[in-house]
Formats: C-alpha cells, structure tokens, sequence
C-alpha cells in the first residue's frame, strides 16, 4: 500500500503541509527539518505519484502569472508570441496564462502585479525582474505561499526564485566586444549606448567593457550614453556627437533603437566609417543589416525565452518536477547580412 502525505506526516510530528513542502521545494522550510522529512520519506518508500497528480489535475484550474516589463518593445512581443505558444499547448491541461503587461521599466507597478497574482492565488509566476528590494521581498513572499517563481529574461538572482530563463547578458556583452574588435582590428574609438543599466543591459555593459579592456587596449570607449531604452533620446544624444568634429569609429548600442540609429547615420553620411553592433533582430529593419549601416546583429531568441519559462513552471506544478538547473539560457546568435533570412523578418510582420 502506498505511503500517504500523513503518514509521513505523523512520522515526523509536523504538519501535511510542511511534509509537502519539504517534498515537492514549495515555499520555505527549515533545511534541517526538511532533510529530516525526505530521509523518513525515503525510508518509509515514499515516491510521487505522477500519473495520479495528472489525473487530480485535470479539469481543475491552473493559473500561470506572468509577468513582462517592456512588453511595448519589438523583443519582448517576441517573448510574448513564445508564452501564448506554450500556454495554447498546456490548455489541455486546464492552464491559463495570466498576462500582465507593463510598458518600460516599473518596479513598483511590477510588485503590485505580482502581489494581485498572489492574491488571486496563481500556482506559479514568471517576471521579468531587476535590481530592486521591493521586488526582491515579493518574490520571496510568492514563494514561502508556495508560488513557484522563475525570473524571465532579466535576472535578480540573490531572491528566492527558482531559476532564471533568458540570455546569458555578460556572455552576450563579451561577443559584441570580439566583433568590435575584430572589425575595428584592434584601435579605434567606441560609443556605447544602453538603456536601464539594472537589467540584463547592465551585464551586457559590463562584459564588454571587460573583454575591450582585456583584449583590446588599443580601443577607447569614448562615452557611455544612457538611453532609457528611448529611441528619440538615443537618436538625439547620436545627432549631438556626429556634429563634433571627432566621430567614432564604432558603436555598441546594447538598447532600443536600432532604426533610429541606422537613420541618423545615413543623415550624417557616416553609415561607411563607423561600425555598428546591436542586439536583439525583432528591433531591428532588415535593409539595415543588408546595406551593412548595422553589421551585426547579436539576437537572444526572445520566442524560446518565453515559451521555455511557461513550459517549465507548468512542469512544476502539473508534474512536481523542479528545474534541473538555475539558469536557462536561450541560445545567442550573430546574425549580419551573409547569414540574414528573411522569412524571419516576415514572420515578425
């Protein structure tokens, strides 16, 4: 006969749901307790029984909560179109996504988001994170409730997540760096524009400026322009500098904008003498890359970023299978005119 939840229970001289807990890592337990639960577990035979959790499951409720930051932005629809894939797929299974979308950076209207899921009782929430303590504090109150939490394409990795899914920033920073240099062949002057430095666009900044200080002694990065992830505040802080006398030779733009740069640098005429490197191919206009006024496009997959932080929290919950990993990154591309596709740029029409 199978050992039940309770019988666990009265073993250890604790309550269901702190047995549960401790089994299935929902929400928070003593570590000493909880390793005690799993050993009397483990030696009384406990095991989960999976397919009895997916019957149980059916027809009942199940709610995902996600959460996006910059939903207004050409990446993050792609990170949108991913969700809604996933979510179409596991509502045979009686999931739902419950989306909520936020234009720009909002910490604080992130938390509150995250506290109505939490009220409404979700099982588990994916947010597109950042440095900030309010937030931090939230995602740990979701998972001592027993809401799983994974962060999703911005990080804020010291909180009680359960993982990470998205792009590795730093290493992606650092590819952009090799281009630079390469194209530059070692010497020349940089301008570098990013837009909220507490997201992954800060790790993106930082692994570039290390891989050019490392490697490239020979190349100066001249300025480091902040953005607010705003095209027309990008397109003015770029006219301003072309004026002066001394252009760059490169340009690191590691924010929105991309079109708005490429259309200042054919005003300027200096589409031939300065190399451009940029990020993320659904911001992006394919004559750009194919007339070289961009000559790489380093892309983050933002489609498997979302499907893959529904599909995972929906493993959690419907299957008790925890993530295998803390961090998911979705695979980086260097995309320039000899390899550009573009059926790709049509889907995203």
């Amino acid at each position: 006969m199978a050992v039940t939840i309770k019988e666990i229970a009265d073993a250890c001289g604790v309550s269901r749901g702190t047995v549960d807990r401790a089994l299935h890592n929902r929400g928070r337990v003593q570590p000493e307790v909880a390793e005690r639960i799993r050993k009397v577990a483990d030696e009384m035979g406990y095991t989960i029984n999976v397919s009895g959790r997916a019957l149980a499951m059916t027809g009942k409720n199940i709610t995902i909560g996600v959460v996006l930051q910059f939903a207004e932005t050409p990446f993050m629809q792609k990170v949108r179109e991913g969700i809604l894939e996933a979510e179409s797929e596991i509502s045979q299974f009686g999931c739902r996504v419950d989306l909520c979308e936020i234009r720009g950076i909002d910490m604080d209207q992130t938390v509150r988001q995250m506290e109505i899921l939490r009220e409404k009782k979700v099982q588990s929430i994916a947010v597109v994170a950042g440095e900030d303590r309010a937030l931090r504090e939230e995602i740990n109150k979701c998972m001592d409730d027993g809401i799983g939490v994974i962060t999703l394409n911005s990080d804020l990795a010291d909180s009680g997540r359960k993982c990470f899914v998205g792009q590795n920033a730093e290493t992606s920073g650092r590819m952009a760096a090799g281009l630079m240099g390469d194209l530059l062949r070692g010497s020349g002057r940089v301008l570098l524009f990013y837009g909220i430095a507490e997201t992954s666009q800060g790790a993106r900044v930082r692994g570039f400026r290390d891989v050019i200080e490392r490697d490239y002694p020979g190349i100066t990065v001249t300025a480091s322009c902040k953005t607010e992830n705003n095209p027309k505040k990008l397109a003015e802080q770029l006219r301003g500098i072309l004026q002066k006398e001394q252009r760059p030779d490169g340009i690191y733009l590691c924010a929105e904008g991309a079109p708005e740069l490429a259309g200042c640098l054919r005003e300027s005429g200096s589409t031939s003498e300065i190399r451009v490197i940029t990020h993320d191919l659904a911001g992006c206009n394919p004559n750009d890359i194919a007339d070289r006024t961009i000559d790489y496009v380093i892309d983050d997959d933002g489609h498997r970023q979302g499907y893959l932080a529904v599909r995972l929290l929906f493993w959690w919950f419907y299957h008790q299978k925890e993530p295998q990993d803390v961090f998911y990154a979705t695979d980086i591309r260097v995309i320039s005119k000899y390899n550009m596709h573009w059926e790709e740029f049509v889907k995203m029409q």
